[in-house]
């Protein structure tokens, strides 16, 4: 839209002091001033200048130091540290209630009390950590991470990102981690660090970043970043993972402010463990050699990332599987059984799943009451697991050497991985806030170990066992979760490269597999939610596709250049509600009905205004039925001419001339030949709601938002 006269005559106005300065003749003016005045009026200004230099210049600092504190570092830095003490604060938690249990099971005078303790204490944690996430917020069940990509992607999600929702994921994910139940934290970490910056938004101190809606964007692409590094202590894995997992196209500008916050939170986070510990140790400690494996290994290694794939794969199967179990067996059981109080249906099943893998888990073996972090450790040493000596031990009782051996180590591994697999997904259904990385990496790395420990039984030879482990908790991880980046997060985790060749490779492989009959985990959550998502062009078609291929047919609402007041006047009417309750706002504008030649469009508010202009003229005597009613942004030569209401079923006269501007930004259209992955980044990154789509200038159709949306669904994008 082009300025009118009178803007540019003002904005001519407001900067001529700026071009004053490019004419020589009043610059020659200024000296002759001085030359002209007593020296009275000099020296009044010189104590003017001596009275009013330092007050400027103190208003000038405290405005350097305004527009410091409300600028990104500042926000950035603050988010770092209370992500991070939050994350540390959570953990402290969790730590506590895993010794109360043990400390409460220890109280039993034999094996049957005992027993009965352990069922007790899982089964009443849990159900107080259903009981804060579902009264205090429903919003805080599950990962985060979906919804976190959905709203990054631009769709709205009201009470998501509220204090009430930090209280019931904090509390919750406390009490459901506490309980024994088999999840991770990355997701409600993830969710958590964004309700944080969320906070911090509101703040009337970051009223400037908060009014950016792209700045907003930023600031929540980085406390994704933050909280997953507040996972593993891993920044540089932790900012590409949530990349992976909560975007489909990134900003590289943002990178620096993920990269930041992250470091500022693994500073913060490594000082309050060495604070309480002493000193601070890599999650996961490793021992390899600089080339701990041969290069027939490598075949091995890669056998191994195929079966984690495959495994993987089912285990994203399997939790659809028990989905659809899950919401019948509530619906023809559980409710029914509720009666009138519907809401006790959560508690009911969250205390049959705490009850089931209590019953199972106590009595197989001490190996399955260790920590999934324990675990891990155990599977990377590069000892046998026999060889445990009481001073390298990270278990709760003296010597768990004997747990992974009795009664036989291989059955042991295999028994592992079958609880575990199943109850790493139905412990994800229960309505608490949940992870799915860290029970999926203990799982890959039994599995790998599992595989490492017959490879040296069938071989007789000597191998690097722990080597295995890592590579299988790396490729089931990364099939279970589609994402390359944590093999990254191995290396941070173990702090050594020595198996980075067999990770890169057999963490692209795991993927390979899995992708190639599988959705990963964080995809199958959000269709199962009904997320809206956009599609991440990860599919060959969408390089094959047109715009003909997506678009629907010519709108049956359009105009016509020349059109009169009672038929905008129904058009109007007709369009105000659709079959879906919502209004249409936008009419494209052709030349003839002929032709079809697109010149534009006309917004449903451009068009209601212009019906309350004409109306109230008609009313007040200011016009007769054939004035000239100029329109914002339209000169005078391409005035609008109305037409009488009442001459409409006579042949057409007097019509309603629509010059429409220029098309607008938000309302484009491309060619019927574009590719479809040029027609996705043009709605998803620059929010366009639709396309309208042209062939020569003629409209062919139009492709909405929601179409898209539907091709992803169905797996077309």
């Amino acid at each position: 839209m082009k300025r009118s006269g009178s803007d540019r005559n003002t904005l001519n106005e407001r900067y001529r002091s700026l071009q004053l300065l490019d004419d020589d003749d009043e610059w020659m003016e200024e000296p002759q001033c001085f030359s002209t005045c007593d020296t009275e009026t000099y020296g009044s200004s010189m104590d003017m200048e001596t009275t009013f230099i330092p007050l400027a210049r103190t208003l000038l600092e405290r405005e350097r130091m305004t527009s410091f504190l409300q600028s990104s570092w500042v926000f950035l830095l603050l988010l770092g540290v209370l992500a991070s003490v939050t994350a540390w604060s959570i953990d402290a938690g969790v730590q506590i209630l895993s010794r109360l249990h043990w400390s409460l099971t220890a109280l039993g005078e034999g094996w049957l009390s005992g027993y009965l303790l352990y069922i007790l204490f899982r089964v009443f944690i849990l159900l107080m950590g259903v009981g804060c996430t579902v009264i205090l917020c429903p919003e805080a069940v599950g990962s985060g991470i979906p919804e976190m990509r959905s709203i990054l992607g631009g769709f709205p999600f009201p009470n998501y990102l509220t204090s009430r929702a930090l209280i019931a994921k904090c509390f919750g994910l406390i009490l459901a981690l506490g309980s024994g139940l088999t999840i991770g934290k990355e997701g409600p970490f993830v969710h958590l660090s964004s309700i944080i910056a969320q906070q911090l938004l509101n703040l009337p101190l970051f009223e400037q970043i908060r009014q950016s809606n792209d700045l907003t964007h930023h600031m929540l692409a980085a406390a994704c970043a933050v909280g997953v590094t507040a996972t593993f202590g891993a920044p540089v894995g932790g900012v590409l993972f949530s990349i992976e997992v909560t975007t489909s196209y990134y900003v590289t500008s943002n990178y620096w402010r993920a990269f930041f916050s992250s470091v500022v939170g693994v500073v913060v986070f490594r000082g309050l463990n060495s604070l309480l510990a002493g000193s601070y140790v890599l999650l996961f400690t490793t021992e390899f050699d600089a080339l701990p494996y041969e290069t027939f290994e490598i075949a091995l290694f890669l056998l191994l990332a195929v079966i984690c794939g495959v495994l993987a794969g089912l285990l994203v199967r399997s939790y659809r599987m028990i989905l659809d179990l899950k919401v019948r067996f509530m619906a023809q059981f559980l409710l029914p059984l509720c009666g009138s109080f519907p809401g006790l249906s959560p508690f009911i099943y969250a205390a049959l799943v705490a009850l089931l893998f209590s019953l199972v888990e106590y009595p197989v073996g001490r190996f399955m009451q260790l920590t999934q972090h324990q675990t891990i450790n155990d599977m990377f040493s590069t000892k046998t697991l026999t060889a445990h000596e009481v001073s390298n031990t990270t278990h709760l009782s003296i010597d768990f050497g004997s747990s992974w051996t009795s009664p036989s180590l291989i059955m042991n591994l295999f028994t592992y991985v079958v609880v575990r697999f199943w109850s790493a997904i139905i412990s994800i259904t229960v309505f608490v806030p949940s992870g799915i990385v860290t029970p999926v990496f203990a799982i890959g790395a039994v599995v790998g170990r599992l595989f490492g420990e017959m490879i040296v039984i069938l071989s007789k030879g000597e191998l690097s066992i722990g080597g295995y482990a890592v590579v299988g908790a790396a490729s089931f991880t990364a099939g279970a979760t589609g994402t390359i980046s944590i093999a990254v997060i191995v290396f941070e985790l173990t702090g050594q490269l020595s198996y980075m060749i067999p990770v890169l490779l057999c963490v692209i492989v795991g993927r390979a597999v899995t992708r190639s009959f599988s959705l990963d985990m964080y995809e199958t959550m959000a269709r199962q939610k009904n997320l809206p998502q956009w599609p991440d062009l990860t599919k060959q078609i969408s390089y094959s596709l047109s715009a003909g291929d997506l678009m629907r047919d010519v709108p049956p609402f359009y105009l016509v250049r020349h059109q009169t007041l009672a038929s905008i006047k129904h058009l109007l009417d007709v369009t105000s509600r659709s079959k879906k309750g919502k209004s249409v706002g936008v009419f494209p504008v052709i030349d003839d009905v002929r032709t079809m030649i697109m010149l534009g469009v006309a917004t449903r508010e451009e068009l209601e205004s212009l019906v309350v202009l004409w109306e109230f003229s008609l009313r007040s005597g200011k016009a007769s039925h054939y004035t000239c009613v100029p329109m914002a942004g339209i000169t005078a030569d391409q005035a609008i001419v109305l037409s009488n209401p009442a001459m409409e079923t006579l042949e057409v006269v007097d019509l309603v001339q629509l010059e429409v501007l220029s098309l607008e930004d938000d309302y484009i259209h491309v060619p019927r030949d574009t590719f479809a992955s040029h027609v996705i980044l043009l709605i998803s990154v620059h929010k366009c709601p639709q396309l309208f789509v042209t062939q020569r200038g003629k409209l062919q159709g139009v492709i909405h938002a929601a179409d898209l949306l539907a091709h992803s669904r169905r797996d077309m994008l």
